[in-house]
């Protein structure tokens, strides 16, 4: 297993924030290297979905159980797929004023067999904090969409 742990604080409402990590199918549009991901189930607070990544200059696709306690936290479980033997993790949600939200994102993912430490590292660390700062942008720019146009 390989993981990984980030925390950061968004200058975004948690609300805001919640409504782009739990848009799942809106992924592809701004998280480098997701080709696409499909709904696949719903069922109470858990939502499943198949995932369609480019890496290693294939498409790796596995299914993920997310589960849902609104604006507190999202955790998933992998129940199937081709590459990776695991990968569980989590976000946990905290409002720290009226415009900030700290994040933390978790991951752990189970490799099929041995990978070099320096593309694991690359994987499940280097890229967590670019990849956090996305959808941070994701949520402003959909908050800039909503904003009524100014009269002058």
């Amino acid at each position: 297993m390989a993981g990984a742990k980030h925390t950061t604080v968004f200058d975004v409402s948690i609300d805001d924030l919640w409504d782009v990590i739990t848009n799942y199918e809106e992924y592809p549009e701004f998280v480098e290297g997701l080709e696409s991901i499909e709904i696949t189930k719903k069922s109470g607070k858990d939502t499943y979905a198949q995932y369609v990544v480019s890496m290693f200059g294939k498409k790796v696709t596995y299914t993920l159980k997310h589960t849902e306690s609104p604006k507190k936290s999202l955790k998933w479980t992998m129940v199937e797929g081709e590459f990776f033997k695991s990968n569980d993790g989590s976000w946990a949600l905290k409002a720290v004023g009226d415009d900030q939200v700290e994040a933390t994102y978790t991951v752990d993912v189970g490799f099929p067999l041995l990978v070099p430490k320096a593309i694991v590292n690359t994987l499940t660390g280097t890229q967590l904090p670019s990849m956090m700062k996305a959808f941070e942008d994701r949520v402003k720019k959909k908050k800039k969409k909503k904003k009524p146009a100014s009269k002058k």
